[in-house]
């Protein structure tokens, strides 16, 4: 149930995606039923919300300020619809989480299943994506908990906690790499490298590790998805650059090997659990929130 009028969704949906075609798809909905509406509610503020460009939909000064009422509105509804539900004994009925893909193989899964043992008529609703969309998502109350890598300091972000991951090599084992301790990115240059697409490498471990290290990898292979970079690297395709984390299922099985690497000063891959700044968690998800910290710090102990 929304209690926002579809003028202000819709709306609200348009900024986000600066074009009245991808926002009609995200909410199914016809383009022309979303661009009547945005005319409809521009007619009764008397101002423009968009600047009308070639390529897009472009924020008007009002349309700045309208959006950051509306998304206020959005996390009050929110915070309204989880105080009606522990009036009516439900509990909070719903959590949403944004989160990097690693972690949706093992830690995340794991940890709602048994929190949903405890509070069993609470339903999940779970995104992927890259860091800043992530940071999107719950800056603007669309995701209750966030869970990304890497993230740059936002002030309507808190964060709940960060742990540090070890990064370096992925490959197969029969790699001739695979029978070393630790690795060099110079001796890493000898093979092919599986790399991430141009979205995912931005802000990523590896560009850092890669500025710092004055290196510039040859792609034999790139993806844009972690399991893609992990299938290809399984498949002997080459080297991969992951943390631990982002193998644990293929480490366990024996399918992937993981070397460190031993240049200095390497980088190391910081997780983060947040949640909006100004937001007051109801139970159950801070009891999700609180199980999620102490996750991950059973798997990446502070030093």
């Amino acid at each position: 149930m929304h209690l926002l009028l579809p003028g202000l969704r819709y709306f609200e949906e348009v900024a986000r995606q600066g074009s009245l075609r991808r926002a009609a798809e995200r909410l199914h909905v016809a383009a022309s039923a979303v661009n009547r509406q945005i005319l409809k509610l521009e007619d009764e503020l008397g101002v423009p919300l968009f600047e009308r460009l070639p390529r897009g939909l472009r924020l008007s000064p009002a349309g700045e300020l309208l959006l950051e009422q509306v998304r206020q509105w959005q996390r009050d509804e929110r915070g309204l619809q989880e105080e009606l539900g522990e009036i009516r004994g439900s509990g909070c009925a719903e959590v949403r989480i944004a989160s990097v893909e690693s972690l949706t193989d093992q830690l995340l899964p794991e940890v709602l299943a048994e929190f949903r043992r405890d509070f069993p008529r609470v339903r999940f609703v779970i995104t992927t994506g890259m860091t800043d969309a992530i940071l999107e998502r719950v800056a603007t109350g669309e995701a209750d908990i966030g869970l990304c890598i890497n993230p740059p300091t936002l002030p309507r972000i808190r964060l709940i906690e960060r742990v540090e991951l070890e990064f370096g090599a992925v490959m197969a084992p029969h790699h001739p790499l695979a029978a070393r301790a630790s690795v060099s990115l110079e001796e890493c240059l000898a093979y092919p490298a599986i790399l991430p697409g141009r979205e995912m490498f931005h802000g990523s471990t590896l560009q850092q590790v890669l500025a710092e290290a004055d290196i510039e990898l040859e792609p034999q292979a790139t993806g844009n998805r972690i399991l893609t970079l992990k299938s290809l690297a399984r498949a002997g395709l080459g080297v991969a650059f992951l943390n631990r984390l982002d193998i644990a299922r293929e480490l366990a099985l024996g399918e992937l090997v993981f070397r460190p690497l031993k240049d200095r000063n390497i980088a190391r891959a910081r997780m983060v659990l947040c949640t909006h700044s100004d937001r007051t968690l109801p139970m159950a998800i801070a009891v999700l929130a609180e199980r999620l910290r102490e996750a991950m710090q059973a798997i990446a102990p502070r030093s």
